[in-house]
């Protein structure tokens, strides 16, 4: 096995013994976030969440993709200006501030209001910001053993710290090694699917193929930078094959998240074979992201980054019926 590549299946267990104090009683604090919006996956001037999401999302209008970006969020461009404007105000998303987060699995909301009685819970890794049911998190690390899935699930559920599946590649089960470039990860953007590059599988590819045979672009290793200059990523991002990729946004569909609804809370979309985006005009996209980002009636790329199948998942195909969606924090609930 390649240097970096040790198993982590000691770490992703949650800790044990420990008492109540030792438990997470708090939401993360915000690191750098996420280089890309997690609406729309692309990079440019996104704003950080300092609600601990580790996600980040574009509040500017330079184009009509980013101000719908906006819309969805439910900022008026006032709004957003003033946050941009203002270097001592945070901007806190709508999930971090309802504390109401998608399963990076299932792709459902539930409360994650440690206050109360949470549904998900966060991965305890620093940079992750993944929120998953105790349920599906146990089925994603022991999908052999009904009996290590039951223990773990109860273990999650009471709040013990837990490290998730997307810290470890599906194929080896090896660590990261950023400094390793065959050890680098390549992570879903929208499930809970990592690869090391040198286990990344041919229908993955990093350049689109045109033709009657051709595909089309599933994995990036580097980005333009504000100054156009193209700058390596120490980890790859991907969008896995469980995704279908609209060949007119060059990403799967962007109905992914799911921010806090005063009427009901609702199952993506994604998950019940959605109209094509491409089909809708944009105006009624606009117009129906503007009517759907109502507050919750209980609360349960200036902070600005300017940084702009071979092989199944590990997943269990009953998790993924359909493509479903994720949190993210990376190209992201």
């Amino acid at each position: 096995m390649a240097p970096g590549g040790s198993s982590r299946s000691n770490l992703r267990r949650p800790e044990r013994g420990g008492s109540i104090d030792q438990k997470r009683s708090k939401p993360k604090p915000r690191l750098d976030g996420d280089d890309f919006c997690a609406i729309c996956d692309n990079g440019g001037n996104v704003t950080c969440c300092d609600g601990g999401c580790q996600r980040s999302f574009h509040l500017t209008d330079e184009n009509n993709e980013r101000s719908r970006c906006r819309f969805i969020l439910g900022l008026s461009k006032e709004q957003a200006e003033m946050i941009l404007a203002n270097d001592d105000k945070d901007f806190i998303c709508k999930n971090c501030k309802y504390k109401q987060h998608q399963c990076f699995a299932c792709g459902e909301l539930e409360s994650s209001d440690l206050s109360s009685e949470p549904k998900v819970f966060q991965c305890e890794v620093d940079d992750c910001g993944r929120f998953y049911h105790p349920k599906c998190v146990a089925k994603l690390i022991y999908p052999e053993s009904k009996l290590e899935a039951s223990l773990f699930e109860v273990q999650v559920a009471v709040r013990e710290k837990f490290t998730c599946p997307i810290h470890e590649c599906i194929v080896c089960k090896g660590v990261e090694n950023k400094n390793h470039r065959n050890m680098q990860f390549a992570v879903c953007r929208r499930c809970p699917t990592t690869y090391h590059r040198k286990c990344l599988p041919s229908d993955i590819p990093f350049k689109t193929k045109k033709g009657p045979n051709g595909y089309m672009q599933r994995a990036w290793d580097e980005w333009e930078g504000p100054d156009g200059h193209i700058i390596p990523r120490d980890r790859i991002l991907i969008y896995c094959t469980k995704h279908e990729i609209i060949k007119k946004l060059g990403t799967p569909k962007r109905n992914h998240i799911i921010f806090p609804d005063a009427k009901k809370h609702r199952v993506p979309k994604i998950l019940v074979d959605p109209p094509n985006e491409e089909d809708i005009p944009e105006e009624e996209m606009l117009n129906n992201a503007e009517q759907s980002q109502s507050p919750a009636p209980v609360a349960s790329d200036q902070n600005q980054c300017s940084c702009s199948g071979p092989i199944d998942s590990f997943a269990p195909a009953s998790l993924f019926t359909h493509p479903h969606p994720g949190s993210c924090g990376w190209l992201g609930d």
